[in-house]
């Protein structure tokens, strides 16, 4: 007998990006028949505008959006710079996540053209760290780990890792940093799932699909058919993230 999964996806989006991909959703209705259609239950959601134009602009659309979906879609934001005025100081700006029940940041910092430093977002990433507030962040792992080696106590998640072998790079930095996490859709190579969890144990993965840059079914069949225990794959696909929203201190 075959036992079913429960999904929540950690890294899709809707709206129409500048260059539309293959296939999107324009809005949140249509993300969630996409959910419907692969059989995901959640999914934490961020808006095309989130990372094509701008956070300002992408932050107040995701919440106003989604309204009609808020058990389906969970809600996250973008940061910026406070420096240059687009983005509140990092007090005002966690004040305005409780108003919004937001959990979840992302950082873009090649399409917002920013470091993810010390220097830039210092205030800010003391925050997050002590309220355990996760921060996904689509940059190579090189960045990552100077991120890590200013605040190794840091809640990141690593998306869109691949589809190339990166365990030479992820695997020292798992070793070393307690709340360091991959996000799942292109981490993709030859048995990557089950060597990572072979060495490490499921808990630093979490189910995501990438879509619109990637095809949602593409994501489920890789866990699915992972050579793993069915309470690995229950971790993986929705356990890990979970516990992390639990954890989260508003």
């Amino acid at each position: 007998m075959k036992l079913k999964i429960r999904f929540i996806d950690c890294n899709c989006s809707f709206g129409v990006p500048g260059i539309p991909f293959f296939r999107i959703a324009k809005n949140a209705a249509e993300l969630v028949e996409e959910l419907d259609f692969c059989g995901i239950d959640k999914c934490l959601v961020h808006h095309a505008s989130m990372r094509f134009d701008s956070p300002i602009i992408g932050n107040n659309r995701v919440i106003e959006e989604i309204k009609e979906y808020r058990s389906r879609l969970l809600p996250t934001w973008a940061i910026l710079p406070s420096q240059t005025g687009e983005q509140p100081e990092a007090k005002i700006f966690i004040k305005k996540m409780i108003k919004n029940d937001i959990k979840i940041l992302w950082s873009f910092p090649n399409e917002h053209r920013y470091n993810l430093d010390e220097n830039t977002f210092g205030d800010l990433l003391q925050l997050l760290t002590k309220r355990h507030i996760p921060l996904f962040v689509k940059d190579n792992l090189l960045s990552i780990g100077k991120l890590l080696a200013s605040f190794p106590k840091l809640i990141v998640i690593a998306v869109n890792q691949g589809p190339h072998n990166v365990d030479r790079y992820l695997f020292p930095l798992i070793e070393k940093y307690p709340n360091l996490y991959i996000e799942t859709s292109s981490y993709i190579g030859a048995d990557a799932i089950e060597n990572f969890c072979a060495k490490y144990g499921p808990n630093k993965l979490l189910f995501g699909t990438g879509f619109p840059n990637n095809c949602s079914g593409g994501s489920i069949l890789q866990l699915i058919q992972a050579n793993i225990s069915h309470s690995y794959k229950e971790a993986i696909a929705h356990g890990n993230i979970e516990r992390l929203l639990k954890e989260v201190k508003l």
